[in-house]
């Protein structure tokens, strides 16, 4: 047989100029810009490439620039800019820190410089606006449509007329290999990101590190401010959020690389995390990337959208910057950049933007600090709806796992080689199952209603038995539930072993001889695939496909304690169990969300409210 060993989803690694961030400015005209910028240049994008950084183990971006006329410094022919983000194999990251810039286009470039010389566009894609060249770029000949660009071209002409400033020749770049749902933040290809605890109904989980505010505000009302903002958002989707705590990071939020599904806010730049000279606040999310499935659908699709699961989120806050010390102005901060962490980007970033529903979003690119703290403009529901629906939250299910009985005559036994693959919605139980894509290395799969079957292509001695937890196996299928409008994340079932079974009876031989000294069913009594020997009313054979000792009365599906809060049950590793509660031992219902327990503990404290009393009971899925 073949023996596959890859990762369904890796997920990205982070550091030096943050993952992911977003960022949100302080207002400044264009001649303070001009002023703050380290060299200004007019440029052309030549080409592109992502790569992970031996440093701190990041994926950055390095763009190569063609310098077609000078401003501020004095330039090489070419140069290099480089922003956190981008795609190295089957690892991405999304900054919407950076702007974006496609091959060919010609721009403003007002740069940073960090402490190691490299360059960067100095508050994200606002330090980067477009020029329409109409002639000659070796002349620098072009026409300016964009407002913020000749407010910004003018100011740097006027201040700079000489082109004097820093000497940037060491920067040539030598050359490279070239390089791509509105108001969203994107990757190159075009696909966003979501958190998906909200489809399930839980909430999203977030801690803050406040070790350090904004002069003149306290922790109260720091965290006063950061519920504020949360709500704003909850408001206008499905999302709910917990606050866990205040704690120390130790780190820049960033950094702090858990793949929890956890946001983290920091509300302080005590680790110098933030380049920009105006930036008041950034934020961001990590992201996996599935190698099947490298343009989304992991983290579910919405009205034909798809995405990318987030690992984790977090934001960033420059308390040493004097507006954040307004309340109001900080709250405003907050809520625009737990936007970012939601993948929204920026509704603008044109200071002389004209639309005004755009100009007063919370997405706009400066602060407003006009007093109206987290509440959202009517720009803002309809784009983050796009991600997170209040109506129709996309379907989830729960991967599963197979180890596959091979015989001379493959078993046709219930429940044996084949496995329950369940669904779950908020609002609907009319869901549709589909094979998206499957593996037929060592046998092949088939769907029938809700029951995936696995057929062996022959009979294979025993194999190694593949880690649960791990990302290998001998073949995969990948599926996808559907409500008509929206997709769940794929789940994925793997064949983690095969077992030879000589009786052909659906008991693997070395299960037997495991447990009764033979693999000969015949070998003693009451060791038939249908006999129960320890007496506890389980067959052998469901002993088997459960997890549990045949010789142990003990061993079954039962309750191992319980209290106000929790219950817990001796479960088989990485199955999939439902918990179900009644007033009256007649009508059960699910009590919350199935479990899958990483040990032999399940536990389960999510109880639904009620005024009577409850019994619940515990289910394991086939």
């Amino acid at each position: 047989m073949k023996r596959f060993h890859f990762a369904c989803a890796l997920v990205c690694l982070l550091a030096l100029a943050r993952p992911a961030f977003s960022l949100t400015v302080a207002p400044a005209t264009p001649d303070e810009r001009v002023k703050n910028a380290a060299a200004i240049c007019h440029a052309t994008v030549l080409g592109a490439e992502s790569f992970r950084s031996e440093a701190d183990g990041g994926i950055y971006t390095r763009t190569w620039l063609r310098v077609n006329e000078a401003f501020k410094g004095k330039f090489p022919a070419t140069i290099t800019v480089v922003h956190r983000g981008g795609r190295v194999g089957e690892e991405g990251e999304v900054s919407s820190d950076a702007p974006k810039l496609n091959v060919g286009e010609e721009r403003l470039f007002l740069l940073g410089q960090r402490a190691d010389g490299t360059l960067f566009v100095d508050n994200g894609a606002s330090g980067a606006p477009s020029l329409a060249s109409v002639g000659s770029t070796k002349t620098a000949s072009f026409t300016v449509t964009d407002p913020n660009a000749l407010a910004l071209l003018s100011a740097a002409r006027t201040r700079y007329p000489s082109a004097s400033g820093p000497d940037l020749t060491a920067q040539a770049a030598s050359m490279l290999v070239p390089l791509a749902v509105p108001g969203l933040s994107t990757n190159a290809s075009g696909v966003s990101r979501r958190f998906t605890a909200g489809d399930r109904g839980e909430p999203i989980e977030y801690l803050v590190d406040a070790d350090f505010l904004p002069s003149g505000i306290t922790q109260a009302q720091a965290l006063a401010a950061v519920s504020n903002a949360f709500q704003a958002w909850a408001n206008v989707t499905s999302l709910r959020f917990r606050f866990l705590g205040v704690t120390s990071f130790g780190t820049a939020a960033g950094n702090v690389v858990t793949n929890d599904g956890r946001i983290r806010l920091q509300l302080h730049d005590l680790y110098n995390s933030i380049n920009g000279s105006t930036t008041l606040g950034v934020g961001g999310n990590s992201f996996s990337i599935s190698g099947t499935f490298p343009n989304g659908g992991m983290g579910g699709s919405v009205a034909g959208n798809e995405f990318f699961p987030v690992s984790y989120g977090y934001l960033v806050m420059k308390h040493t910057q004097s507006s954040l010390q307004t309340l109001a102005t900080f709250e405003e901060v907050l809520c625009h950049e737990i936007g970012h962490v939601l993948s929204m980007a920026h509704s603008s970033e044109s200071q002389f933007e004209p639309d005004g529903p755009l100009r007063q979003a919370m997405m706009f690119f400066q602060v407003h600090a006009d007093g109206r703290g987290a509440a959202l403009g009517s720009y803002d529901p309809p784009v983050v709806q796009q991600v997170y629906p209040t109506n129709n939250t996309p379907p989830y299910g729960y991967n599963r796992m197979l180890h596959v009985v091979t015989a001379g005559t493959a078993p046709n036994i219930t429940g044996i080689n084949e496995v329950e693959v369940r669904g779950y919605d908020a609002q609907t139980n009319s869901l549709t199952l589909n094979v998206t894509s499957a593996t037929a290395n060592n046998g092949t799969f088939s769907l029938t209603g809700g029951t995936l079957r696995y057929t062996p292509a022959a009979f294979f001695s025993d194999s190694a038995r593949l880690d649960p937890a791990g990302g290998s196996a001998y073949d995969r299928a990948f599926l996808r539930f559907s409500d008509g409008v929206n997709g769940s994340p794929y789940m994925e079932v793997r064949v983690l072993s095969f077992n030879a079974d000589t009786f052909s009876d659906g008991v693997p031989d070395n299960w037997m001889t495991q447990f009764f000294g033979s693999a000969n069913p015949g070998a003693g009594a009451l060791r038939g695939p249908n006999d129960d020997f320890d007496g506890d009313g389980r067959s052998n054979r469901d002993e088997f496909r459960s997890g549990t000792s045949p010789v142990d009365t003990n061993s079954v599906l039962r309750f191992t304690s319980s209290s106000a809060s929790t219950i817990n049950w001796l479960a088989t590793a990485y199955e999939l169990y439902e918990v179900q509660a009644s007033t009256d031992f007649t009508n059960w219902f699910r009590a919350g969300n199935p479990v899958v327990p990483s040990t032999t503990n399940g536990s389960f404290t999510n109880f639904p409210a009620s005024t009577n009393r409850l019994f619940f009971r515990v289910l394991r899925v086939p």
